[in-house]
């Protein structure tokens, strides 16, 4: 084989790695997913240490090492990944939720299983429910649809935010749901409506660094 063509499979195996750069931060104990992000983070600095390693080299041999340490790294990920959601499973997580809602009883993660090969996902449980009535501010033509569909009424997503030092959002995750109900001839959520948690938290590869910089989490119900 062409060790200039073996060098260019090589860097495609591993540049969807070093897209996310390779600094990776101090924190290893990121207040959403514990230490996920620390150890993808790992991986991806080493990955692009291989890509780069592999981008100098024309030497078969050094390629072909390249190349299964690279598939080492790949497999031992998924491993590394498990050990760390095991271990952030079962965390309660301080969760600011404004005026709209209120935190009847402690918010906490119970890890899930994979998403995807290198995406741990968490159940989220929890009891939680609005403090008054929201109104969904429905103009009259839906008002008037709704009036004799109420049972079509649909729901809210629930936001689970990351912020920064200064309160800045750095990631947003639908993780539940807040029924719409039908009230005074308007559509509303209605006080004490209990948030459904009806969908998993996931890490996602590409907010790996923005996860090691949160500084706070909120709710926020979303009415887009």
């Amino acid at each position: 084989m062409n060790c200039k063509f073996y060098s260019s499979v090589v860097i495609a195996i591993f540049a969807f790695t070093s897209c996310g750069g390779s600094e990776v931060s101090s924190a290893s104990d990121a207040l959403l997913f514990g230490a996920i992000p620390e150890v993808y983070l790992n991986y991806e600095a080493e990955t692009a240490a291989i890509l780069e390693k592999a981008q100098k080299s024309d030497d078969i041999k050094d390629l072909q090492a390249i190349d299964e340490k690279g598939e080492s790294l790949k497999e031992a990920l998924h491993g590394k990944l498990e050990k760390a959601a095991q271990a952030w499973s079962g965390r309660k997580l301080d969760v600011a939720v404004g005026e709209n809602l209120t935190v009847v009883s402690p918010i906490t993660v119970t890890f899930d299983g994979f998403f995807s090969s290198t995406s741990p996902q968490f159940t989220i449980s929890g009891d939680v429910e609005t403090t008054q009535e929201i109104d969904a501010n429905y103009n009259e033509n839906l008002l008037k649809y709704y009036s004799s569909r109420q049972n079509e009424l649909l729901t809210y997503g629930v936001l689970l935010i990351g912020l920064d030092e200064q309160g800045q959002e750095l990631v947003s995750q639908r993780v539940g749901s807040l029924q719409l109900a039908w009230e005074n001839d308007h559509v509303v959520i209605s006080a004490k409506t209990k948030v459904v948690f009806d969908s998993k938290l996931s890490f996602k590869n590409g907010s790996a660094e923005a996860y090691t910089k949160i500084k706070s989490l909120a709710l926020k119900v979303d009415n887009k």
